[in-house]
């Protein structure tokens, strides 16, 4: 039986063609060994890569963080500065807007011929904003100078100006850069 057995096998073997049947199998082996092999490399690039990040680049990073940290610092006074200078500018523009008022001095709109018109009823202001304080002497708006922020070695301390003015704002370098 076991006679029988080998030559039912032997001839199996002798009426099928194994190269023609295995070639694809083998051809599918030696593809997945190429594409294993790529995906090898690809990973030892990345962590070649990485330990280089790793290394060198987080530290450079990590260097220029007390760089990035005044800029921030710089950037966050100049706000400051911008809205010291629009407080200001809208101070200004409230002062001359009452002066024209008190000199009567008129607008090149249409609203001054509205207004003198009274067409609508309403009642003129019988109390006129003004200026001038109960001495009746002109109060100028407190405008910041620039020399306290702008100075060409740096910025400077600001003692003479009051804490209305320039609300924490103690040391507004503004951008003009160090000599």
């Amino acid at each position: 039986m076991a006679e029988e057995l080998a030559n039912d096998y032997s001839g199996y073997f002798k009426a099928s063609n194994l190269d023609q049947e295995l070639k694809p199998i083998t051809v599918g082996i030696d593809r997945m060994m190429l594409r294993l092999e790529e995906f090898e490399n690809l990973l030892e690039l990345v962590k070649a890569e990485s330990a280089l990040a790793l290394n060198q680049n987080i530290p450079q990073m990590l260097a220029l963080q007390p760089e990035l940290n005044a800029l921030c610092d710089r950037i966050d006074k100049l706000e400051q500065f911008v809205g010291l200078v629009g407080r200001n500018l809208d101070a200004v523009e409230k002062q001359v807007q009452v002066a024209e008022e008190e000199l009567d001095i008129p607008d090149k709109t249409i609203n001054v011929l509205l207004k003198s018109l009274n067409i609508f009823g309403k009642p003129k202001q019988t109390e006129k904003l003004t200026n001038r304080n109960a001495n009746g002497v002109y109060e100028p708006v407190p405008v910041f100078k620039t020399e306290q922020f702008f100075r060409p070695n740096g910025p400077e301390k600001i003692d003479k100006v009051s804490k209305e003015e320039t609300p924490s704002c103690e040391d507004c370098d503004t951008g003009t850069p160090e000599i």
